[in-house]
């Protein structure tokens, strides 16, 4: 009974539904935005490398955002306590904390590459701590034990819709 709705799709139905397209837009256009600024930024340089690099943290939210997508399609079709929808919630919160550890090592990671390939009296290494992934990271962890509550309220709907 995973896509029980458990209540009737009223009110925030054109808001889900507004979410979910630009969830969908946004997981589109992002990586290619990113993919074309990191190319033309690093012509001349080891370019695959570090565009396939630099495109972890955006392809991370990609895959987090099209998880949200599937999570608002669900609140439009009355779908707000499923196992679906927690799953759907799950996989943004997986993707977002991808995007924030990226986030987080990258930056360190690009040094070293680079660091290789400069002489060694111009070697540095550069290590990047920024409050703003650590609330990415926060936030993804918020709503991935949401998630799990959601599961947990699933689970207790589909046994309260096979006893009733």
């Amino acid at each position: 009974m995973d896509s029980t709705p458990s209540l009737p799709a009223h009110g925030g139905t054109r808001l889900s539904q507004t979410l979910a397209y630009s969830c969908l837009a946004l997981a589109l256009v992002l990586p290619l935005a990113t993919l074309y600024g990191l190319w033309a930024a690093l012509a001349g340089s080891p370019g695959w490398l570090f565009t396939v690099v630099g495109m972890l943290p955006v392809c991370g939210l990609a895959y987090g955002l099209l998880h949200a997508r599937r999570c608002f399609q669900g609140f439009v079709r009355g779908e707000t306590f499923s196992q679906s929808t927690a799953h759907h919630l799950r996989g943004f919160a997986a993707g977002v904390m991808l995007a924030a550890v990226a986030g987080l090592v990258l930056p360190t990671l690009r040094s070293l590459l680079l660091a290789m390939s400069a002489p060694t009296a111009s070697r540095a290494l550069v290590l990047e701590f920024s409050s703003d992934h650590l609330l990415l990271l926060l936030f993804a962890g918020i709503v991935w034990q949401i998630a799990h509550v959601m599961a947990q309220a699933a689970a207790l709907a589909d046994e309260h819709a096979q006893i009733v």
